[in-house]
């Protein structure tokens, strides 16, 4: 068996970003952008008012005060999107909204309440600058300028800020379309209740919301029942996608048929076997471009795996830089034992103190324990070289659906190991 690090290093080194796609500006939220964006303008295309007030000539009030105030003869009133029609000349000022253009002769903007009056004179009870609460044409972007790089994550204000360039659609990294494969004669859907031995197929569901969160698209495939021919047929199938998670079938049983169908479809196989707890049996892969991810069959081990190498090689493929979970450093709040030899993964509550994070385990770690997970905040990483984490030790808690939760740190560090870049 090779180490989790070793794995995981395997996997990364075996996929690549998929090409690009061009979508509508609002189907980029969170995806990878595959181009260089630049400015089709200046923006503002126009010098423009940074509040409601006046538009006037500094000089004219440069003596203004609220003992001495300055009277001015208003001109005009000028909205956002109008244009305005008036010169301001001497002694005079036009009335101007916020995003409104600046009156030709103006060069300030005094804001209303440094004022007094509404009629056609107007009372000014301060001076100003040339150029106050004026934003120039530019000032945000110049046409021509670099407005964001491929490979950025485009975010909220970036979708904004391609449309204010007059872009409706932009370029990304496409994501990743998975298939998920389960197999098994005990499998049952959602919406059968299991009788005798059948067991409800969890974990496909389990693996369809991990993809969705990593931002890929899951597919269910039909389950594949314990028959070479039906099993082939599926992972057959599966083949038209970007990648294959498969569930069950990949230990030593006497129905594990995933082995040779993959075999049959060309697979040439990487790794098989992980020193690591939960998750040992895990399968890697590729057939062409296509990783393809054997799972254990236990809902635990499966998900943990996903989340420890199917995941990072998602987002890979979806263009990211940084694909590892966030991690954050923690005490053990009880003795913890691990497995000698084996990468540990022990699923924890976290909870915060005057110190830091302290890590408990949620319970039993039994690799069927779904529930155990679903309670889980993180995957504390109990090192090969231990048998025992003792109450108050350290240890690296890699954190499970954390957007970036205060005191983590980027994630792409191998699990035992040194840093590597990605």
């Amino acid at each position: 068996m090779i180490s989790a690090d070793q794995a995981l290093q395997i996997v990364l080194e075996n996929v690549a970003s998929l090409g690009v796609e061009r979508v509508p500006i609002l189907e980029g939220l969170g995806r990878v952008l595959g181009e260089e964006i630049k400015s089709s303008r200046d923006i503002p295309g126009f010098d423009n008012s940074a509040m409601d007030g006046f538009a006037v000539r500094a000089a004219d009030i440069a003596k203004a005060s609220e003992a001495s105030p300055v009277k001015l003869s208003i001109v005009e009133t000028v909205g956002a999107g109008q244009t305005p029609a008036r010169r301001v000349g001497a002694g005079e000022a036009a009335r101007t909204m916020t995003g409104a253009p600046i009156a030709e002769g103006a060069d300030a903007i005094i804001p209303v309440e440094r004022t007094r009056g509404s009629g056609d004179v107007v009372e000014f009870l301060a001076a100003v600058e040339k150029g106050a609460f004026i934003r120039p044409r530019g000032e945000d972007l110049r046409l021509g300028e670099l407005v964001m790089s491929a490979g950025k994550i485009l975010t909220p204000a970036d979708l904004g800020t391609i449309a204010s360039v007059n872009r409706a659609m932009v370029e990304v990294i496409r994501r990743p379309r998975v298939a998920i494969v389960a197999t098994g004669d005990e499998l049952v859907d959602v919406d059968q209740a299991p009788v005798g031995a059948q067991v409800v197929n969890s974990s496909a569901y389990a693996l369809a919301g991990a993809v969705r969160e990593a931002g890929a698209e899951a597919v269910i495939l039909k389950v594949a029942r314990d028959d070479a021919r039906e099993i082939r047929e599926r992972l057959a199938e599966a083949m038209t996608f970007d990648a294959v998670l498969s569930t069950g079938g990949v230990s030593v049983g006497q129905f594990d048929h995933v082995k040779g169908a993959l075999d049959e479809l060309g697979m040439r196989q990487l790794f098989h076997g992980v020193a690591q707890k939960p998750g040992r049996p895990l399968k890697f892969g590729t057939v062409g471009y296509r990783p393809i991810f054997g799972l254990p069959g236990n809902p635990v081990s499966t998900l943990v795996c996903f989340y420890l190498y199917a995941r990072p090689a998602l987002l890979k493929m979806a263009g990211r830089r940084r694909v590892g979970l966030p991690r954050v450093i923690a005490r053990c709040g009880v003795d913890i034992k691990i497995s000698k030899d084996l990468t540990e993964f022990v699923r924890v509550k976290l909870e915060r103190d005057a110190d830091g994070f302290v890590a408990t385990p949620t319970g039993s770690q039994g690799s069927g324990i779904l529930s155990s997970l679903s309670r889980a905040d993180g995957l504390l990483i109990g090192p090969s070289t231990e048998t025992t984490l003792r109450a108050a030790a350290q240890a690296t808690v890699l954190l499970l659906g954390a957007d970036g939760d205060v005191g983590a740190v980027a994630a792409d560090e191998l699990f035992e190991g040194r840093t590597q870049s990605q």
